[in-house]
């Protein structure tokens, strides 16, 4: 049984370094991966180089830069969350009411950056989309 096992990872494992046909976009995918970057002919790109390649398709550019910006500003909101949340846990000791305060505000900005992420994440979807159907309509 862990021989099967073992050998059914090692061959799903061959298949990863397939690359999509030449001139589709396809979205970054893997272990490590958040789906936020985007490949193209072999080369990955972030949303914010992405939007340049798309000079013929104003809609997959307006969502690359929609990505790009709820990428920072997720980004942002998530770092501020730990810093006022390690700063409530802190707190947590002298004045448990304030301690108990700052960490629900930094579970809060961390839960909205979170958000902010995922919703990057469909934006960069929506402009592969975009992208290759400007591509096959060419």
């Amino acid at each position: 049984m862990v021989t099967v096992c073992l050998g059914l990872i090692c061959i799903s494992s061959l298949g990863q370094g397939i690359t999509s046909p030449a001139g589709v976009m396809t979205v970054k995918q893997g272990v490590w991966e958040s789906g936020i970057r985007v490949m193209l002919d072999g080369y990955v790109y972030r949303p914010a180089a992405a939007a340049q390649l798309c000079d013929a398709c104003p809609q997959a550019r307006d969502y690359f830069l929609a990505a790009k910006r709820k990428r920072v500003w997720s980004f942002g909101l998530a770092n501020l969350g730990i810093i006022q949340s390690t700063t409530g846990a802190i707190q947590l000791e002298n004045a448990n009411a304030i301690g108990a305060f700052n960490a629900l505000v930094g579970g809060v900005l961390i839960t909205i950056g979170a958000e902010r992420d995922k919703a990057a994440r469909y934006e960069v979807k929506s402009a592969v989309e975009a992208y290759n159907r400007c591509q096959f309509l060419e």
